[in-house]
């Protein structure tokens, strides 16, 4: 099964370096160097789930009638249109699910992707396109005389209510471009879940500048159930992916 995303709009971000003692004295704005789309969210049935390939153990927790999500969206990296050649050393994109007043906290079921990795050295590689989510996302087959493998792109907490992707430059690998971020949730049956977007960078300049997204409402809380609410009677089923996806 594939899934097919529908134009998002984009939004310009800006980085906010606050002031330090060891830096500058008032707070620094970086503009026009991240962009995030709006947030797609769909129900997914647990049929589907089966079919995405979510891990059977995370899954085996949940009970039939829960309330399965998908939030997908993209953030993209972007060099300075004025010149200015301070590169993005590392970023962390964070999202915090709550469940306000539920006795069971949400549950990130899967995330996409999970990691990517070059190899330094004289080793060779080839990217190729794995869609475990329905979303592609890249993967490294590579042969390698000693070669080292160095992780730009890893998740965290699956399982857990707080996922986090960590990307790295790497030598050769600048931090640039688009990031297709996925994430399957869980939530107790007719229990709200919000998700809070948080998301922070470092720019290398003559120091190292570390910033945070100043999101708009928007994009920093969302509500999963009122972005997807549940189908009326005779209406499309709960979960149905967007037109034009399929197996």
């Amino acid at each position: 099964m594939t899934l097919e995303l529908p134009p998002l709009r984009t939004y310009d971000v800006d980085l906010v370096v606050p002031a330090t003692l060891q830096g500058n004295t008032t707070e620094e704005r970086i503009s026009r160097r991240l962009t995030v789309t709006e947030p797609y969210v769909t129900r997914l049935t647990l049929a589907q789930l089966h079919e995405l390939g979510v891990n059977p153990t995370l899954l085996s927790a949940s009970v039939p009638d829960d309330d399965y999500f998908l939030l997908a969206f993209s953030c993209a990296f972007r060099p300075d249109s004025g010149g200015d050649s301070a590169p993005f050393k590392d970023a962390n994109i964070g999202i915090m699910l709550d469940a306000p007043g539920s006795p069971k906290p949400p549950v990130a079921l899967a995330l996409s992707p999970d990691t990517a990795s070059v190899t330094s050295g004289n080793s060779s590689f080839r990217i190729a396109l794995s869609v475990p989510l329905g979303v592609a996302e890249p993967s490294v087959e590579y042969t390698a005389e000693g070669p080292r493998e160095e992780r730009y792109i890893t998740a965290y907490g699956l399982g857990g209510n707080n996922p986090e992707w960590q990307f790295q430059e790497q030598p050769g690998r600048p931090l640039a471009g688009d990031m297709l971020l996925a994430v399957v949730v869980c939530v107790p049956a007719g229990v709200p879940v919000v998700a809070e977007v948080v998301v922070a960078a470092s720019l290398r300049k003559w120091r190292i500048l570390r910033s945070r997204a100043e999101l708009p409402p928007r994009l920093h809380r969302i509500d999963l159930a009122a972005r997807a609410p549940r189908a009326l009677p005779g209406g499309p089923a709960a979960g149905a992916l967007p037109r034009g996806a399929g197996q």
